[in-house]
């Protein structure tokens, strides 16, 4: 019964294109494309505005597009595109196909692209899933490098560690700092805030004699007390201070 039903429909399709004067050529002289516009598309899932387009010989005059087998539109002008909203048809699984009109006469057929038609919240929620996926993974990056940072390059028995970034000299108090990741990458250099007078300046990667140098400066002589600023003002102040003896 099914093999009568088919063999009935082909031929009433033959006798219709026969009318009309068009022969049928082969399907895959006309590729169907669908693109996305805005909206959201994932796999067999798409929301939003898309764009229909066709690839097919050099001769083609029109193109027709049907989705569910009506026609959604027909364009006689190169590049033969048509623009869609899937939220003007109810959700669910359509059939997009196209049909060709060469200069001959002759018809051509697009293969046919299914496609789910969902609603805007799940486009919503498949981007936010995405977005926090991302999220994630850029946040397990950076907690990797900073533990190879802090495990593999930070102190490791030398007096001074500088971390993956290496060490800087600070301009402006010319003690030797670690360049952190979360300074502004700049041409040449790193604008960076130093750890000890907390000026922020442009500094580059120092070299090892450099801070060795700025090391060696800022360590206090051996037998000799580092010095106390605090201690220092306090006793500035006492031998400024007005005593009246009178």
């Amino acid at each position: 019964m099914n093999l009568w039903r088919g063999v009935w429909r082909a031929l009433v399709l033959g006798l219709w294109l026969v009318s009309a004067g068009a022969v049928v050529a082969q399907d895959d002289d006309l590729t169907l494309y669908v693109r996305r516009n805005f909206g959201y598309g994932g796999g067999s899932q798409i929301q939003g505005n898309f764009r229909l387009e066709v690839e097919g010989p050099a001769d083609l005059a029109s193109v027709t597009y049907l989705i569910d087998g009506d026609v959604l539109a027909t364009t006689s002008a190169a590049p033969f595109r048509v623009d869609f909203d899937t939220d003007t048809y109810p959700h669910g699984w359509h059939e997009l196909t196209a049909t060709g009109m060469l200069s001959d006469g002759r018809v051509l057929v697009s293969n046919t692209r299914r496609f789910e038609f969902v609603a805007a919240e799940v486009g919503w929620q498949a981007a936010g899933q995405m977005g926090g996926t991302l999220i994630l993974g850029v946040g397990a990056v950076i907690a990797v490098v900073f533990a190879i940072q802090v495990l593999v390059f930070g102190r490791s028995g030398s007096r001074r560690g500088y971390g993956l970034l290496g060490g800087a000299v600070c301009p402006r108090c010319g003690r030797a700092f670690g360049i952190h990741w979360w300074s502004l990458n700049a041409i040449g250099g790193r604008f960076d805030r130093c750890d000890h007078c907390g000026g922020w300046s442009f500094v580059r990667r120092a070299t090892p004699e450099a801070l060795a140098a700025a090391e060696n400066a800022d360590a206090p002589t051996a037998g000799v007390a580092a010095p106390d600023p605090a201690g220092q003002r306090e006793r500035q102040l006492e031998e400024t201070r007005y005593v009246d003896e009178g």
